[in-house]
């Protein structure tokens, strides 16, 4: 179908929807000529985007965010009725060889809906059916369990249906953290990559410690950090903490690269996988962050992670210590 319109508030089931579509069109081979995103285009970009030519060889995908055009909103764009009549032109005459999905994010937890009374929304209705998606409530346990279960087993991991309910009681009903919950569980259950009760509360505990701790480091208040850090590691295996730390800043230095680029937050959450609202609150921490201190981190702390495994070194906040304070243990150890 060459027109998508994707509305709803779980952004989490939004990109993965988007990324069979990405899939099942461009088998895998995908680059800067036959995908692109787009953030809350102009309306001569938006017009020109829809009358995309196909291309000699192959398919074109190409993600439109456009929740400005069709929600309710203070910073909405308006149409004249010329301006609406030339979009509804071109969204008939959309190439069978260039799929276009127009995504429509809601606020999350605010009900919000297209404004079913915008011509725009009426005709495009006629030409493609909207496919919602709703975020669910904390309470809504039956219909998430089913989507942890998969999402479990997609990464080989075997969860119950107990262990899905805890994991919701104390992670929410997100989908993005609850697969990211998943992923780290992965890591504490290995090798047996079974879930347990014990394990959830846990991990629960760490994440929240691991956030603290990469805002200590971010202000270098390194002692704040080495501090919270040796208690985290009296409860646990220094293991998990350490690679969430390392995932943590790796999605910072990522973050802080393409912001500078002048990516929207919409455009690095798309590349990097991150949540949109997640990259908006980093890119606020890293305002006084410069970019050398991130690489530097992220150097030492690869560092820091192979001396420890090889035994060169086997004093944990030691380890740290030096990531955090030296110029580059990269080249030390080579």
């Amino acid at each position: 179908m060459p027109i998508q319109f994707l509305w709803g508030d779980e952004d989490y089931l939004i990109e993965n929807h988007i990324a069979k579509i990405k899939h099942e069109v461009l088998k895998g081979d995908v680059n800067e000529l036959n995908y692109k995103t787009v953030d809350s285009p102009s309306f001569p970009l938006f017009s020109e985007l829809l009358r995309t030519n196909p291309m000699m060889f192959g398919d074109t995908v190409i993600v439109i965010k456009c929740q400005k055009y069709f929600l309710s909103q203070k910073n909405k764009i308006e149409l004249d009725e010329k301006q609406t009549e030339e979009l509804i032109e071109a969204f008939k005459n959309v190439s069978d060889k260039v799929h276009i999905i127009l995504v429509c994010e809601t606020p999350r937890g605010e009900k919000k809906k297209p404004d079913s009374r915008k011509k725009l929304y009426k005709e495009l209705q006629k030409i493609t059916k909207p496919i919602e998606f709703p975020s669910y409530r904390n309470y809504e346990d039956y219909k998430l369990i089913p989507i942890i279960k998969k999402m479990a087993d997609e990464l080989d991991l075997k969860i119950g249906n107990q262990e899905c309910s805890f994991l919701v009681q104390t992670t929410g009903s997100e989908l993005r953290l609850l697969h990211s919950q998943l992923e780290k569980l992965k890591l504490y259950s290995h090798p047996k990559n079974i879930v347990t009760k014990q394990m959830i509360e846990t991990i629960t505990t760490s994440v929240t410690d691991v956030f603290s701790i990469v805002d200590y480091i971010l202000k270098k208040d390194y002692t704040g950090a080495i501090k919270l850090i040796s208690d985290v590691i009296e409860k646990e295996h220094y293991a998990l903490s350490f690679a969430l730390i390392q995932s943590m800043i790796s999605n910072l230095l990522k973050t802080k690269i393409l912001s500078q680029s002048r990516r929207t937050s919409y455009e690095i959450a798309t590349k990097t996988g991150q949540n949109e609202f997640v990259v908006k609150k980093n890119i606020e921490k890293l305002r006084n962050v410069q970019l050398d201190d991130l690489i530097r981190l992220k150097v030492n702390l690869t560092s820091v992670e192979y001396m420890l495994k090889t035994g060169a070194i086997t004093n944990v906040l030691a380890g740290y210590e030096m990531a955090f304070l030296s110029d580059n243990l990269g080249e030390k150890i080579c």
